[in-house]
């Protein structure tokens, strides 16, 4: 068994010529299968151990693929976890479209691979631990609070897209941006849609395509200052916050991006008086789901225990669970994807977080549906 990469990019390619999950000959790599709830826990532990030890990771019939390289076989991985080696066909989902991802946990390129010397002694030392052998297992964290018992007053929040309108605020810029470069609003939409947030290919394609002369690193700068200059204050979501802080609740933001980004778009929704701590990623190197972040942030609030909401499933969920957090996440409406890390309850918004968290914090906490 080795952690050392090899093979992979046909089975990448062949991905992206299906329309529906299908077979793929596994080309220059192995998988092995673990049963969702074993997996789900490993990850978890992953993430804590090094956030880029887990590489793409696939649903498949109840169970979770991790891609390995060639020949790591042996040692014999531990019941349940089931192993395929290379020269093998697999039913895979298709790659995923802008927007979309059904049947793939993570789509990764970079790694593409799990590295087997860390998932193996995990694996090992869960199913070691596994209750009676029966398929249900403790959580994958350290919870500190079971579910019977009243959360703690202390909550993290997300920025983007949780506490700030993103949408927004982009829709407002590409009005702005269209009508500055002669195009249509419609077609900022269409290259975000298809580049799925990612701002270097978002960026290409628009100047490549409308023979913008402006360089890539001034377009990006203008937005991500514009962006930020462009949220909206919202008065309910202030209010929501407000009541919190009165009722004795210790806050804080925790956020992936640039320092003075971030904090001018908590200044511009008016909701930078409003927490005690805000942790950015770009003052410290790592960003979320890394749960040194969140323990700054908890360190920052004299606690190891409390709450995280956010929009973001593997950001937020993911790394709040990872940290010891309760979770909440804010759906906006959209329905869990299959495979996904499980919040301990979803809402809509963040007004409707808040109402959870002041309902619950001084009587027992229900499972959520």
């Amino acid at each position: 068994m080795t952690n050392a990469p090899d093979g992979g990019a046909g089975l990448l390619a062949d991905t992206l010529t299906l329309t529906r999950p299908g077979p793929v000959l596994l080309d220059g790599l192995d998988v092995v299968l673990v049963p969702q709830d074993l997996a789900r826990a490993a990850v978890a532990r992953l993430d804590a151990l090094q956030p880029t030890a887990v590489g793409a990771v696939f649903a498949h019939d109840g169970h979770w693929g991790f891609f390995l390289p060639v020949e790591s076989g042996d040692p014999a991985w531990p019941t349940p976890a089931r192993y395929i080696g290379a020269g093998a066909t697999l039913t895979l989902p298709p790659a995923p479209k802008p927007g979309e991802g059904a049947g793939w946990i993570r789509w990764r390129h970079d790694p593409l691979y799990t590295a087997p010397l860390l998932l193996h002694p995990v694996l090992a030392d869960l199913t070691r631990h596994r209750p009676g052998g029966g398929p249900a297992l403790p959580p994958p964290r350290a919870r500190l609070l079971e579910p019977h018992m009243p959360w703690p007053k202390t909550a993290l929040f997300d920025l983007d897209a949780t506490l700030t309108d993103h949408a927004a605020a982009f829709h407002r810029w590409a009005g702005e941006f269209a009508a500055r470069y002669g195009i249509t609003p419609a077609e900022v939409q269409e290259a975000e849609v298809r580049c799925a947030g990612r701002r270097d290919r978002f960026f290409a394609e628009l100047k490549d395509a409308h023979r913008i002369q402006a360089s890539l690193a001034t377009l990006h700068a203008q937005y991500r200052r514009r962006t930020a200059e462009l949220v909206p204050h919202r008065p309910q979501v202030c209010t929501a916050i407000r009541s919190l802080r009165e009722d004795g609740w210790r806050l804080g933001v925790i956020t992936n991006g640039d320092p003075a980004t971030q904090r001018l778009k908590l200044h511009r929704a008016r909701l930078d008086s409003l927490f005690e701590v805000v942790v950015i990623s770009g003052e410290y190197g790592i960003r979320k789901p890394d749960p040194d972040l969140y323990r700054i942030a908890l360190d920052a609030l004299d606690t190891d225990s409390g709450a995280m909401i956010g929009d973001d499933l593997d950001a937020d969920v993911s790394g709040g669970a990872g940290a010891g957090l309760h979770t909440v996440w804010v759906s906006g409406g959209r329905d869990l994807p299959a495979g996904a890390p499980v919040p301990d309850h979803t809402v809509r918004d963040v007004v409707d977080a808040v109402k959870l968290l002041r309902e619950h914090a001084h009587a027992p906490l229900p499972a959520s549906a």
